[in-house]
């Protein structure tokens, strides 16, 4: 009998210590990609990536909640505190959730905020622990998932503003180039983005041989590739949208005023006027070209998932939300859900 139950003692013995030794190793070890996914909607991105939906889930920066990161169902039902992280720029893969800290939201609700530490860092979470890795120290912003990258933009007092590849495990951080290019209209492996010294034309990034190629010679702001085509602003037509062939040639006009912030979601493209009739968030639907006022007023963070649009009042801050296709518009008012530190 003494051997049985010392031969059992071992059994539990070994199966505590291989029991913690997988569990240190699942909580070490990085999910890689293998496609090339990219983590959230340009349009979304360009609205500072508030919303991101992935796998029928939508997390989000609580507007009532300095911004923590929160989750729920794309009908808005379940919601969750996950993080006490102010965050923006939110992209996810399948295991994980890529941000920037808000730095200035992050210092007021965090415990080490008065102590300045990593808050405006890049970040990688695990969903499944809710464990948080930083890919970069440095103040980061404006960022991409590409694949197992990160594309984003890096800043050193000595260089300012520059753009910057991290790998997902944290490894192989390097600078891709000294200017500070708009890593947000990512498709695939592939950045296009708006040249900041010499044009504003388009241009191709290949984030592999660190070339750009021109793709086409409009003056343009704020690309958005759809397929074959492209969405942006007309800096020759004071802002105005516009789409057309990517590699060039005859564009169509979109919307009747100058904008600056759009999103697009199916048939319909949502974008803030600028010398509007009046000024507000205006509604445009791409098959018939009907466009509607949806809300009078200065808007901005446009984000959209599958059921839902939101944005802010540039001045109070205040989220308001409506279904796509509706023209009702509300409060977004999530609970407060954090605990008190």
């Amino acid at each position: 009998m003494k051997v049985i139950r010392r031969i059992i003692i071992l059994i539990v013995f070994l199966g505590i210590v291989g029991g913690l030794g997988y569990y240190k190793y699942i909580n070490t070890v990085t999910h890689y990609n293998e496609d090339l996914v990219n983590g959230n909607t340009i349009g979304n991105l360009y609205g500072n990536g508030l919303f991101c939906e992935t796998e029928g889930v939508v997390y989000f920066a609580n507007p009532n909640d300095s911004d923590r990161l929160y989750k729920m169902n794309p009908d808005e039902s379940d919601i969750e505190y996950i993080a006490n992280d102010s965050v923006y720029y939110l992209n996810a893969d399948k295991y994980y959730l890529y941000y920037s800290r808000n730095g200035e939201k992050y210092r007021d609700n965090s415990q080490l905020g008065f102590l300045n530490v990593n808050v405006d860092s890049l970040c990688r979470m695990t969903k499944s622990n809710k464990k948080v890795k930083i890919l970069d120290d440095a103040i980061c912003n404006c960022l991409s998932l590409s694949g197992n990258r990160v594309i984003y933009l890096h800043y050193e007092p000595e260089e300012a503003t520059t753009l910057y590849s991290v790998g997902i495990d944290g490894e192989d951080k390097h600078q891709l180039s000294t200017e500070s290019l708009d890593p947000r209209c990512m498709i695939g492996d592939k950045l296009y983005y708006s040249g900041v010294t010499n044009d504003h034309n388009l241009h191709k990034f290949n984030l592999d041989s660190k070339d750009s190629a021109f793709v086409s010679a409009e003056n343009l702001w704020m690309p958005t590739v759809v397929g074959s085509e492209v969405y942006f602003m007309d800096l020759d037509d004071n802002n105005r949208i516009y789409k057309g062939p990517l590699g060039g040639g005859d564009k169509t006009a979109i919307t009747s005023f100058g904008s600056s912030d759009y999103n697009i979601a199916g048939k319909y493209l949502y974008y803030q006027s600028i010398k509007g009739a009046p000024d507000g968030l205006y509604r445009v639907d791409l098959e018939s070209g009907e466009e509607i006022l949806l809300m009078e007023g200065e808007f901005n963070n446009i984000n959209v998932t599958s059921k839902y649009i939101y944005f802010a009042d540039f001045f109070t801050e205040r989220t308001y939300h409506c279904k796509l296709g509706s023209t009702e518009i509300g409060i977004f008012d999530p609970p407060i859900l954090s605990v008190e530190e």
